[in-house]
């Protein structure tokens, strides 16, 4: 039995990671992230980094790209001495899938239509051209 997360195709081979990261526009240390937050619950940055043994930095900068595009939340917790932290938490996986499928689809009906919308000529034309 292969490996559930690879799908190849004839041209290509496909992994959660890079659906992920084609999907939400992310980059391959964002999706660990992700994942390391679904894994471990809502977790502060200094512990995400702890745990990856990444920079505060980098791990910061990895969360923000995960807000943007909405696969992590940030939470203030008031500390009743004063003051607060943030603690950030990952979107529940099955809501990720439920994206990148919408995702797929919208790619494979755009695709079918790019396809239906081709002529003949366009193609032997851009070939003189070469």
């Amino acid at each position: 039995m292969g490996n559930k997360l690879i799908l190849k195709t004839p041209c290509t081979t496909f992994t959660l990671e890079n659906l992920m990261c084609c999907t939400f526009g992310l980059k391959v240390f964002d999706v660990v992230v992700y994942f390391e937050i679904l894994k471990n619950g809502p977790s502060r940055i200094n512990k995400i980094a702890e745990k990856l043994n990444r920079d505060r930095s980098t791990v910061q900068r990895a969360v923000q790209n995960l807000m943007n595009v909405g696969l992590v939340k940030r939470k203030q917790v008031n500390i009743k001495e004063g003051g607060y932290f943030y603690i950030y938490e990952a979107l529940p996986f099955e809501e990720v899938k439920r994206i990148i499928k919408e995702t797929v689809t919208q790619w494979c009906e755009s695709v079918k239509q790019w396809i239906d919308e081709i002529e003949v000529e366009d193609v032997i034309n851009e070939e003189l051209k070469n």
